[in-house]
């Protein structure tokens, strides 16, 4: 990780269902410079992550653990003033999300849509 790295400060929370997305995600966000990713694959472990610790930016995957969502979880993460971004196959839910002020990203996403939406998240 360089120093000017303009990330290395930043915390952030992902959540996502499918192991292999996850791993190739959180590599590339260690990739552009994030210095703690920490990665759920389960709502559960997600909100226990998110108990009691700040985070600067979460990932979420919306539809996880069987017909769950991270929707509340993502408002509360907001609430608290982290940067949010929502992800789903289901571009249904992108209107809407965008319209309460949230990034959203429509899966599958490109590393180059992943950096757009972080930018936009953390402006």
């Amino acid at each position: 990780m360089t120093p000017n790295c303009p990330y290395n400060q930043y915390s952030v929370l992902y959540l996502e269902d499918e192991p292999l997305i996850a791993f190739d995600t959180t590599e590339f966000l260690q990739d552009l410079g994030f210095s703690c990713v920490e990665s759920a694959y389960k709502l559960k472990s997600a909100e226990k992550a998110s108990a009691g610790r700040r985070f600067d930016l979460a990932i979420l995957d919306i539809n996880v653990d069987n017909n769950q969502t991270s929707l509340s979880l993502g408002a509360r993460l907001a609430e608290g003033g982290t940067a949010v971004i929502f992800a789903s196959g289901n571009s249904f839910d992108a209107d809407k999300l965008r319209a309460a002020g949230y990034e959203f990203l429509d899966k599958p996403f490109s590393h180059h849509d992943l950096k757009s939406a972080i930018t936009a998240a953390l402006a």
